[in-house]
């Protein structure tokens, strides 16, 4: 199967149900309240999921939900090994960011403040990703940038901050 790698088999919404450790007479009461809060974790999973690219989504369901190895997923895609390694980070790096607020609400767990991206808080995300989706890949930045400027009001100063926004936001 997946060797030594922890492979996605619904552990997380059983988080919570140790019949040992919870009291009789609130049984019901926390069986709810754990099955809500279930749902909701996995909604907010999926949410995130959705928001991964598409090539991101299905590496991520293949690894980690099915299982299957890098050379499975290599065979299968025609993608050399060190690509989907990289697309693996990239990956998991957009999901612990859009995981965070799950992760410190749940479990407690503070993650690492990475320094704020002007395009991701923007009120305009939505339309400033689709311009980054369909740029002509053929031309430089500039046209992008100067869009950006004039009808957002948002000034970037670096096509850097854009290709690292689009690679890992």
């Amino acid at each position: 199967m997946s060797g030594n790698r922890i492979v996605y088999q619904n552990w997380i919404v059983d988080l919570g149900r140790d019949p040992e450790t919870q009291c009789q007479a609130s049984d019901s009461i926390d069986a709810d309240q754990s099955d809500r809060r279930a749902e909701q974790i996995c909604q907010t999973v999926d949410v995130a999921l959705y928001r991964l690219d598409d090539e991101e989504r299905e590496f991520i369901i293949r690894f980690h939900y099915m299982g299957e190895s890098y050379r499975q997923i290599s065979d299968k895609s025609g993608r050399p090994v060190h690509k989907l390694e990289a697309l693996h980070k990239r990956s998991l790096k957009k999901l612990r960011r859009l995981l965070a607020p799950l992760a410190d609400e749940v479990f407690g767990l503070r993650a690492g403040q990475e320094q704020a991206c002007p395009v991701c808080n923007s009120k305009y995300l939505v339309q400033l990703n689709e311009i980054i989706r369909n740029r002509d890949r053929r031309q430089t930045w500039k046209p992008v940038l100067n869009l950006f400027r004039t009808k957002y009001n948002l000034t970037i100063s670096s096509p850097q901050l854009l290709v690292g926004h689009e690679k890992y936001h």
